[in-house]
């Protein structure tokens, strides 16, 4: 933080107007206005006079303990480490001495939450004073939530709704828990287990397995084109294997049928093999027109009341465009164009 900025946020915070700080250091308000604006800087001999009128050191004002470098930071985490092996109690005591020197140093705060975090769970610490020292740590992560480092905000939000899911504050927690994007952290099961808390276990397992569900879909996605990329690069042999590997994750986990006739759609149309893709597009199409099941799975059993009719009908006529579309807009099925038992196929499904 500049000069500048310190003067401005200490003056406000000292609820002094520029004029008062220009009529006790005997300078223009003007002169105020620019040092608080970066145009200009404070004569050096004001400097004494400027900072106890702020209540502040001289360090403060010109932001020396604003910050350290990460390797500082990592030489005192590994330093507080070691102390916190012997005592906890005067590890506590060390942090909080280097807090109060470097009080806005987000990076710093958050690491030396971090180890104290599990030092105190390993210490022989008694319960009540657990409790207590569970206070600082929260304190201190509070404060981090806010830091403009992402990293560290993130970071601090997630410890924050661990530390109130351990304290069995599960609203607190909850709120912590929606503000870290799942592509940054997976908080499903801490999740989960609040749900469980807040609403019973069975509102908890039908959100952990929609969150299933999705992941396994995710991944069958991933193994589709882990596929393609092994027949682009000609290892046919890997490619075969994971089409197997996908054939029976669809039954491992209760996906639809039609799922495992398209990694072999995807092979065979790779190596322009008209007769299998015509042979297996005819598969596709007839599994997907089949209903879906999804509730005959223990994995998603609790979708019977919210699923109409406890499984999914036949994706139907739109699943066929799409794959006629694709066939007719896509480079690689040019060899399947103007075949005529596949035109065939297509009208008779879409009649």
């Amino acid at each position: 933080m500049q000069i500048s900025e310190q003067i401005k946020n200490y003056r406000k915070n000292a609820g002094l107007t520029q004029e008062q700080v220009a009529n006790y250091l005997g300078v223009s308000t003007p002169a105020v206005n620019k040092w608080e604006k970066g145009n200009t800087y404070p004569d050096i001999s004001l400097l004494p006079a400027l900072a106890r009128l702020l209540k502040i050191d001289m360090n403060e004002l010109f932001s020396f303990r604003e910050e350290l470098t990460e390797k500082e930071i990592g030489q005192f985490v590994n330093e507080l480490t070691e102390i916190s092996l012997e005592s906890f109690t005067k590890a506590l005591e060390m942090a909080i001495s280097k807090i109060q020197e470097y009080p806005h140093c987000d990076l710093l705060i958050y690491s030396i939450a971090t180890v104290l975090n599990a030092a105190l769970t390993l210490s022989d610490v008694d319960d009540e004073k657990k409790l207590e020292y569970d206070g600082v740590l929260v304190e201190w992560l509070e404060r981090t939530a806010d830091s403009q480092d992402e990293k560290v905000r993130t970071f601090s939000i997630f410890m924050l709704a661990a530390k109130y899911v351990q304290m069995e504050k599960y609203e607190e927690a909850n709120i912590f828990l929606n503000k870290i994007p799942d592509t940054v952290i997976d908080v499903t099961i801490m999740k989960t287990n609040v749900l469980a808390h807040q609403e019973g276990t069975d509102a908890a397992a039908f959100f952990l397995e929609g969150k299933l569900m999705q992941a396994v879909t995710n991944i069958q996605s991933y193994l589709y084109k882990l596929i393609e990329m092994e027949e682009e690069t000609g290892n046919h042999c890997k490619a075969e294997e994971i089409a197997e590997i996908t054939d029976h994750m669809v039954s491992l986990f209760g996906l639809w049928d039609y799922g495992k006739v398209v990694p072999y759609l995807l092979i065979a149309g790779y190596r322009k093999d008209v007769e299998k893709c015509i042979q297996l597009i005819k598969e596709v199409l007839k599994e997907a027109q089949k209903p879906w099941n999804m509730v005959d799975s223990p994995l998603y059993y609790r979708y019977t009341d919210t699923v109409q009719g406890k499984s999914f009908s036949g994706v139907g006529n739109n699943f066929v465009r799409a794959l006629a579309a694709e066939i007719e807009n896509k480079e690689e099925y040019e060899f399947l164009r103007g075949n005529k038992e596949l035109e065939a196929i297509f009208e008779e499904y879409l009649k």
